[in-house]
Order: structure tokens, then C-alpha cells, then sequence
């Protein structure tokens, strides 16, 4: 009974504690219209200090404008609150709830309680609070998404507070298709204006005798300047308004704020896919690694797939790169290899051991179609939906993870493909290929054995998780690579496919891309998005079926890459009476997706591309890529993948800014954000960097902004009709990621770009490409990039 009573005394104190440090934060609550630049905004308002010594920190709740169905449910709360900001977002506010949920009426609900909380609004927020006040929002003649401009501030923005430390001038991105008309609306207070070829436009206004602020521009963007001061300034006016109107001392005392606040902290879920441990276990025990010194040529890991007759998974590079490239993987399946793959579709995860001759294509389809039957051998198959799908490869992974190695990227770990539509807002239904069979959203294989190639360094690694690395395969490496690290490699591959064979392509229709276009003008005028990456798909039938390695080996060679990838599935064994069909990858991507490590995690996103030519060298290249257009079109992915990152994660930073890097057949605009410190170095989240990847499907750089109704826009109203000829219209592997996680720790996943795939052992091929269009996008120009994207991988069959 003492024990209990000093458990519960225990509990109380660490309760008491946590209120008053409650007490001493600002509370603020974010309104997110699900857009994808929130937790930009959001890590920025955490991010401000010394605001007053009454104030420690600031706590921000983020809720989604749809959180609650009416305005009364909210109303309820804002006492527990000292501010509101209300985000971005894509929609019009002349639509109302439709487009912005409880935002509309929140402004436009005048009452004694609302009138004295603060409020600043950003670019929809901005709209919404203006437009409750009499001014008019109306499409812009000239749309300006991802573009920075000067801001310009009068003498009442002085004046008020909210731009105190500020120049007269300074520079703020854009993304806005509509604009603010308060002209005549005497409620409101012009703090800002800008000037383009739309005249002079309102850039910032109060709402006079209220604590109510708002800026059209985007204060969060990594090309805004002094947006942590206004959102400082902001916090400082926000906590003299509640002293002096009692609402400070109020919200103290409120007894109730710890456990509502919480609840409110988990309308959204951000719960990890798995429990990071304290400590793991180094596997010493089992695990084998044995280095040996080789050639620096990367050809080398090609050479080795040739030699190795065994099951392969090949990750590499026929070029180096500074921080790509450098490192080769070939994983080695075998019996004990445990694959798991997701079927959206059917909402069902099928786990198995490879080739398990127990296992038949035909009873895996009775278990897919819901019959009900024995499962054989080493069968699982889970009812769950892709969310899930996560949460059972963290519950797999948890106890393998070890602390061992972690200088070598892969040592053993899932290795495999993570179609698009695995990503968020995305609908897997109807996912059938031509013959009818049942086609993954996701296949991963846990590997024990694999060979890890250093180019850099010219070392090599035989690693085993179990101890039970093939000594044939050790020995032939030995035998033909190890101690030559001076001779160059020889490829002798065939840079053209077999004579004879013939190809019959398919690609969409000229008309119904140019339709597609135009949709995306639309909805990028009403403002429904800022940037849109429409994809194609194009089929290619041979004549006579290829092995895939055959058709790997032309691809590498005609266009190399520092994510050069072989993936061919055949995880089920045939029998004499079926062939299952086998997925198969073969990819040339150019772009990293997320690497991550225990501590750091990076997104290497590319948007904007200049094809290759006698008339086009580096120079002409990046002249062309930092115009308006293609500048537009990186920072609004850079600006997306900052904001995926800091949902997980407080400390992004951007390590590089739009540089132009050079490939074989073009020259492409890529920057690089890291975020810093994840679980086990110095236990600021409790996320790893799977977690990243789940909340970041599917690549911004593949889709557009803001994420959530771009996607959706793309997959129901304008690609099923554009791609209808291909799965019917849906993406499937390509604009996916492949890669893996290792049990060190680490993982490493590329853009499934520059690639093809087939979903019947190569039958057929699908090959997929586009381009993120903007408002300054034109049809022939976006159909130029498009093709220029195609043609890398295309020309193998031309």
C-alpha cells in the first residue's frame, strides 16, 4: 500500500509539473486546410524565443480545418488558447465550408470571446478574413505560385505592431491564384501591398479594434526573408492583447487544459510504425561480415551479377557521384527470406518464405479473392489497409534491428519496391493488370545475405545476418575480383537488344494529354493547386519475350545513373502446371528520394530538366533552369519536402539550394534537405526514418502541391482517362520509391523514375513520365520535357 501511495504521489507531482510548464507556454492553435506547407508554419511559430519572461516556449496544436463539423465545437476550446493562426491551403473561400470547414464561420462569427483572441491568417486565411469583412477575393489576371517578390510596408504597418524591426522593403515568396479587393472596406487596415503585372495588390491588413492580422504571402518559405520575425512580432502582440484583456491569467487557471489539449494533439496521427528501444543488441553472435580489397571501377557490381547464377536484387551505379553512387548492394533472397507484399485493392498483406514450394499462385489468389482455405507452408495473409501494412513491417523489423556495422549502408534488411499508390490520399482500388492478376501496391523481401560494394574506397563485403553466407559464391569472388584493384573492368554487354525482336508502343493520346493540361490550368486558376505533375504511361509489347537481365544490361548502358536498380520477384515457384506472374523492375532514376541514418535523414528532390545536346553544355543548362518557371517549380517541392519533414522532425535545414547537376541524356535542377536528429542519437522525436518515408509517400517531387488534392485531382478526374490504356490509369510502380532498410539502422530509397516495370514477367512493359506543370507552364514545352523524360529508357526498344 506505501509503494502505491508513492507511486500515485509520484504521478501527481509529475502532473502538477507538466501543468505549470503548460502554464508558462503560449498556446497557440494552427488550422490546417490540408495544405502542404503546415508544418513549416507550425515548426516556425515552435521555433521563436524570448518572447517575454513570462513565456518559456510555445506549444502548437495543429487541427485540420474538417476536425470539427460546427463552429460551436470550436468555439468552445479557443479559452484554452492565447492564438489562432489559420494556414494556407488549396480552395476559394467564396465556397465556404466546402473548401475551408470551420474557417469561414470562424471569422465570420462575431462575438465577445472570439473578437479579443489574436489571430493571423496566411494566404487562405489571409482571403478568409478579409472576405467575412466585406473585401472581395477574385482570380488573379497574372497567377503567381513559387515566386518571390518585394513586400512594401506603409505607415500604419509601423504603426500596429506586427512588422516591428522590419525595412521598408523586403522579399516574400508567392503562392496565391486569387487576390484580396478591401478597397472601400473601412474594417479593414492595409499593412502591405506588392506590384507585378496585376497592379498593386494587398499583401497584409488588420481588422481595425481587433487583435485579428493576416499576410498573403507565404512567411514560411525557405526564400521569404524575415518570416520568423513577423511570426515573433505576432506572438509578442498575441500576449499583450490576452494580459490586458484578462485572457492570459484566465487560460492559467483553467483546469481542464492538460487532458483537452492532449486529445486535441491526436486528432491527427503521427503514432511511429514502431517502439524505438533505449539499447539494441550488437548481433555479434550471428552476424558475418568479411571485407576484401577490389577495383574502384563500378562496373565491378555488373561483372559480379553475371557470375552469382543465384536469385539477385541489384543496387548500384555505372557512375560515381559525390554522395551517390558510390555504394553497390546486391541482395540474395533465399528460403528463409520472408517477403511481404500489400494488395490495396483487396486491403490484404500476404507474408511468405521465398519460394516456398508449398505455396501456389493459384491457392494465393483463392486467399486474395476471400475464399476460405488451409494456409500451407509458411502463408500468413493479413486483413489491413495500407496504413497498417506499415505498423506490420515495424512490428517485423522491431526485433531485428541491432547496433552493429553502421558505416556500411545495408548489412542485411528489407529490400524491395513501394508503388505510388501506397501512398497518402491516394485509392488503390481497381488495381488489375491487362491478364486480370491482382497487382502489389508494395513487395519487400527481408534479406540475410548480400554483397556491399565501397567504389569509393575499393572494398568489398560479404555480409550475413545468420552466419550462412554462401562459401561458393565467397569463393568465386575471391577467385575472380578480390587483389586486382588496379584492373580496369570490362562490360561485355550488348548495348542493343537482340536483333529480330519487335516492339509494339503504345503511348497516350496527344489530345488527351493537351485536354489533361488544360484541366490542370483550371484547377490551377480556381487555386486549387500550385504545381501539378501530370505523368504518362507508354507500353511496350515485344514480339518475343526478354529475360529482364538482358533488357537491364542495354538500359545501363544507354542511360547511366547513379540509381540503377533490378528487381525481379519471383517469389512464388512455378510449377508445371502455372506460371505465376512475376513483377519486375528495371531502373535508371537519377533521384534519391530519402536516405536516412540514425541521426540524419535527406530528401534530394529534382524538378526542372534540359535535355542534352550538341547546342546545350552546363552553362546554357543552368541559365534555363533558374527562370522564373522552373525556379517556381523546385522551390515548391523544396518548400513540400520541408513541410513532410518538420511533420515529424524540428530541425530541417536546406544544405543545398537548386544547383544543376549533370547526367547522360540531361541536365536537371536538384536540391538537398536534411533533417537532423532523429531517435537514437539525441532523442528529440521518437520517429526513425521509415516513419519519414510513410508520412512523405507519395515524393512531392511526383506529385505537386499542395499534396493532398493534387493527387487526388490526378489519379480521379485527369490520369485514369489520360492513362486508361495502361492498369487502368493508375501510376503503380512508377512514381513509387525503391530501396531498403537495413537492421543497422539506415535506409536509402530512389524515385521510381527513368524506369519500367511489368507485372507479367516482361510480357509487357509500362514506362512512365511527366512533369510538375505550373501556370507558366506551356503545352509544347511540358509535352518536350515529357518526351525528353520518355526517351531515356524508351530508345532501349527503338
Amino acid at each position: 500500500m506505501l509503494l502505491d501511495t508513492v507511486d500515485i504521489q509520484q504521478q501527481q507531482q509529475q502532473q502538477q509539473q507538466q501543468q505549470q510548464q503548460q502554464q508558462q507556454q503560449l498556446h497557440v492553435l494552427f488550422i490546417d486546410s490540408y495544405d502542404s506547407f503546415t508544418y513549416n508554419v507550425v515548426r516556425l511559430i515552435e521555433q521563436q524565443t524570448n518572447i517575454s519572461p513570462e513565456v518559456n516556449a510555445v506549444h502548437v496544436t495543429t487541427i485540420h480545418s474538417d476536425t470539427f463539423q460546427s463552429i460551436d465545437q470550436l468555439l468552445s476550446l479557443l479559452a484554452l488558447f492565447d492564438a489562432i493562426v489559420v494556414g494556407p491551403g488549396p480552395g476559394n473561400p467564396n465556397n465556404g465550408a466546402q473548401d475551408m470547414g470551420v474557417i469561414s464561420e470562424l471569422f465570420e462569427n462575431a462575438n465577445e470571446h472570439l473578437n479579443t483572441i489574436p489571430i493571423l491568417g496566411i494566404c487562405l486565411g489571409f482571403q478568409a478574413m478579409c472576405l467575412a469583412q466585406g473585401a472581395t477575393v477574385s482570380e488573379l489576371d497574372t497567377i503567381k505560385h513559387g515566386q518571390v517578390y518585394e513586400m512594401h510596408l506603409n505607415d500604419a504597418a509601423r504603426r500596429c505592431g506586427l512588422f516591428n524591426s522590419y525595412p521598408d522593403a523586403f522579399r516574400s515568396t508567392r503562392y496565391h491564384s486569387l487576390h484580396v479587393n478591401a478597397e472601400g472596406v473601412d474594417t479593414l487596415l492595409p499593412l502591405c501591398s506588392t506590384e507585378d503585372e496585376n497592379g498593386t495588390l494587398l499583401m497584409s491588413a488588420q481588422v481595425k479594434d481587433r487583435p485579428w492580422f493576416g499576410v498573403q504571402y507565404h512567411p514560411e518559405s525557405c526564400c521569404s526573408e524575415l518570416g520568423g520575425l513577423l511570426v515573433k512580432n505576432f506572438l509578442k502582440l498575441s500576449l499583450e492583447n490576452n494580459i490586458s484583456t484578462g485572457r492570459w491569467e484566465s487560460r492559467r487557471l483553467n483546469g481542464k487544459f492538460s487532458d483537452i489539449l492532449s486529445r486535441l494533439d491526436k486528432t491527427i496521427n503521427r503514432d511511429p510504425i514502431y517502439k524505438i528501444k533505449e539499447k539494441y543488441a550488437t548481433g555479434d553472435d550471428v552476424i558475418y561480415v568479411k571485407q576484401f580489397e577490389v577495383s574502384k571501377d563500378p562496373k565491378l557490381t555488373f561483372n559480379i551479377c553475371d557470375i552469382i547464377e543465384e536469385p539477385k536484387f541489384v543496387m548500384s551505379s555505372p557512375v560515381i557521384s559525390e554522395n551517390r553512387g558510390e555504394w553497390s548492394i546486391i541482395a540474395l533472397p533465399d528460403s528463409k527470406s520472408q517477403v511481404f507484399t500489400h494488395y490495396g485493392a483487396v486491403n490484404k498483406t500476404t507474408i511468405h518464405n521465398w519460394q516456398d514450394k508449398q505455396i501456389s499462385y493459384s491457392l494465393l489468389k483463392k486467399c486474395l479473392d476471400g475464399q476460405d482455405v488451409d494456409l500451407p507452408g509458411s502463408l500468413t495473409v493479413i486483413n489491413e489497409d495500407k496504413s497498417q501494412f506499415w505498423i506490420t513491417l515495424g512490428k517485423f523489423m522491431e526485433n531485428k534491428i541491432i547496433d552493429n556495422r553502421k558505416e556500411i549502408p545495408f548489412i542485411g534488411g528489407l529490400v524491395g519496391i513501394l508503388g505510388y499508390e501506397i501512398g497518402q490520399y491516394l485509392s488503390c482500388s481497381h488495381r488489375t493488370n491487362d491478364e486480370n492478376s491482382l497487382v502489389p501496391d508494395a513487395k519487400l523481401v527481408f534479406i540475410n545475405n548480400s554483397v556491399v560494394i565501397n567504389h569509393k574506397e575499393g572494398k568489398l563485403y560479404c555480409i550475413s545476418l545468420d552466419n550462412t553466407f554462401s562459401e561458393t559464391i565467397e569463393q568465386l569472388l575471391v577467385h575472380s575480383f578480390v587483389d586486382r584493384k588496379d584492373i580496369k573492368q570490362d562490360l561485355p554487354w550488348p548495348k542493343h537488344l537482340p536483333e529480330g525482336t519487335d516492339f509494339t508502343i503504345t503511348m497516350p493520346d496527344k489530345q488527351d494529354y493537351a485536354d489533361a493540361f488544360e484541366k490542370c490550368q483550371s484547377y490551377m486558376h480556381k487555386g486549387d493547386s500550385y504545381e501539378m505533375c501530370l505523368t504518362t504511361q507508354t507500353k511496350v509489347v515485344p514480339s518475343t519475350v526478354l529475360e529482364p537481365w538482358r533488357i537491364f544490361q542495354t538500359l545501363v548502358q544507354k542511360n547511366p545513373a547513379p540509381f540503377s536498380s533490378f528487381f525481379e520477384f519471383n517469389d512464388i515457384a512455378p510449377n508445371k502446371d502455372e506460371k505465376p506472374p512475376v513483377l519486375c523492375f528495371l531502373s535508371t532514376s537519377p533521384e534519391r528520394f530519402l536516405k536516412w541514418d540514425a541521426d540524419t535523414c535527406e530528401l534530394r528532390p529534382i524538378k526542372g530538366t534540359v535535355k542534352k545536346g550538341p547546342q546545350m553544355d552546363l552553362t546554357k543548362a543552368t541559365k534555363i533552369l533558374k527562370t522564373p518557371k522552373e525556379f517556381g517549380e523546385n522551390l515548391m517541392i523544396l518548400d513540400l519536402i520541408r513541410n513532410d519533414l518538420y511533420e515529424l522532425v524540428p530541425d530541417v535545414r536546406v544544405e543545398e539550394f537548386m544547383s544543376v547537376e549533370e547526367y547522360a541524356t540531361v541536365y536537371q535542377l536538384v536540391s538537398v534537405v536534411k533533417a537532423h536528429g532523429l531517435t537514437s542519437a539525441s532523442k528529440k522525436t521518437r520517429y526513425s526514418g521509415m516513419d519519414i518515408l510513410k508520412h512523405s509517400l507519395p515524393p512531392g517531387s511526383m506529385t505537386g502541391a499542395p499534396k493532398k488534392i493534387t493527387v487526388q485531382l490526378l489519379q480521379d478526374e485527369l490520369e485514369n482517362k489520360l492513362n486508361k490504356h495502361v492498369n487502368g490509369g493508375a501510376r503503380g510502380v512508377y512514381s513509387g520509391v525503391t530501396g531498403y532498410w537495413s537492421v543497422n539502422s539506415n535506409g536509402d530509397w530512389s524515385v521510381n523514375i527513368r524506369c519500367m516495370y511489368s507485372y507479367n514477367g516482361g510480357a509487357s512493359w509500362q514506362l512512365g513520365a511527366g512533369g510538375a506543370i505550373t501556370v507558366l507552364s506551356t503545352l509544347d514545352g511540358e509535352l518536350e520535357e515529357m518526351y525528353t523524360k520518355l526517351e531515356s529508357n524508351l530508345q532501349v526498344f527503338m
